[in-house]
């Protein structure tokens, strides 16, 4: 698969027929009522998502609409919704931001609708969220987490002590895989150019692998097949900076960003230019653990050099996380490069017109490349990654030296 093609098989998501319901006291117009995007009927295209109706690129049907929202949610308890990030109510573990969709329906309706109103009884609609394949990436047992190249099998893998690699297996929905499927996955761990057997945990849904002893960081790759069949093996690069610490329990010592949840993924459209949202930091609590706050979207600047100078900055931020192997946060800087390229091509007219087709194709790089980047992060492969961050920086860095004012 060429890494172009990656983007159309990572970007997006699909319908589901479960759903969990909350009251909504909200009125029939919502002003902050997220934006219908258009998804594949079938499962197995549920990675096309688009912005506007049609049919499915693969399979040829109608594309179905949708409203995708993001929500907090007890990571047990899914029929508990919040707006901001919190304790869940029930248990009292934080919450974490997933992607679901949502419509509104009546108390035995058989049919639901995209916008919130009155029922005939005049009480309001009940708002329902239903999971999404993909909606949450957030890593289970703190480790690292990636999506497998085939869009279905998700991972995580864990260092919880020295001498000890596990990896969890997901489907696309984040549940763990039934211990038979478990059980018929092929894989091994390479560390310090040895080779490690995972084989299944006993009596625990888990492969483990019993690796060398080696001090912190501790970087490895996990090479797996999902199915027998497989031609090759699916690669996946892991590097910890600390043990990982099982959720709920209190971490010894000092722990760094390696060694918790990776940072929610949110809906993403496949639309060329759709910017993706990155939220701002709430006041409380604090963000995730991972996302620096030199991360966070700051109001973009007008004046080409500031331009320039926060692309500089985004560019070193991706560089520093790759070599950190902390590939799940690479999209929050990545796509606010991609927004700082989009405005820079509006001072086009400030460049040489000897220089702007160069410069026109560098800012285009970096479009692209911001999705290549966040698609392999999802992956976990650092060649990809690598790779696609080698096109990147290049492009980033010919956009400094053909604009004025840097």
């Amino acid at each position: 698969m060429s890494k172009y093609a990656v983007v159309a098989t990572v970007l997006a998501l699909a319908a589901s027929p479960a759903a969990t319901p909350r009251q909504t006291t909200q009125p029939p117009t919502r002003p902050d009522l997220p934006p219908v995007s258009y998804v594949c009927p079938m499962p197995a295209d549920g990675d096309i998502i688009e912005d506007h109706p049609g049919k499915c690129p693969r399979c040829g049907m109608t594309l179905n609409p949708v409203r995708l929202d993001t929500t907090w949610t007890c990571p047990v308890h899914a029929a508990v919704h919040r707006d901001a990030p919190g304790k869940c109510p029930i248990d009292r573990r934080d919450l974490i931001q997933v992607t679901m969709s949502i419509n509104w329906a009546c108390p035995g309706a058989a049919k639901s609708s995209l916008e919130p109103g009155t029922c005939p009884d005049g009480s309001p609609m009940t708002e329902q969220y239903l999971p999404r394949p993909h909606g949450n990436h957030n890593p289970q047992h703190g480790g690292l987490f990636f999506m497998a190249p085939d869009n279905w099998h998700h991972l995580e893998g864990t260092y919880p002590r020295a001498g000890v690699f596990r990896v969890y297996l997901y489907d696309d929905y984040t549940k763990p895989l039934p211990l038979d499927q478990v059980r018929a996955v092929a894989a091994h761990v390479v560390m310090n150019g040895k080779a490690f057997d995972l084989v299944p945990a006993r009596r625990s849904s888990y492969l483990e692998a019993a690796v060398a002893s080696s001090a912190l960081p501790a970087t490895m790759q996990a090479r797996i097949k999902f199915k027998s069949e497989a031609v090759k093996q699916d690669v996946f690069d892991f590097q910890f900076t600390a043990y990982s610490i099982e959720p709920g329990r209190v971490a010894v010592g000092t722990m760094t960003s390696a060694s918790v949840a990776a940072p929610p993924v949110a809906a993403k459209s496949s639309a060329a230019l759709a910017p993706p949202q990155v939220a701002p930091p709430p006041a409380s609590p604090s963000l995730p653990p991972t996302v620096s706050p030199g991360y966070l979207t700051t109001p973009l600047p007008t004046a080409v050099p500031d331009l320039l100078g926060q692309l500089r900055a985004r560019t070193d931020q991706i560089r520093d996380l790759i070599d950190k192997g902390r590939f799940g946060e690479v999209y929050v800087p990545a796509f606010q490069a991609k927004d700082l390229a989009i405005a820079l091509e509006t001072h086009q007219g400030d460049v040489p017109s000897d220089r702007r087709s160069a410069s026109e194709a560098a800012l285009t790089t970096v479009v692209r490349d911001a999705y290549l980047l966040d698609a392999f992060g999802d992956l976990g492969n650092r060649e990809q990654i690598t790779e696609a961050f080698h096109d990147f920086a290049e492009a980033s860095k010919a956009i400094l030296t053909l604009f004025p004012g840097r």
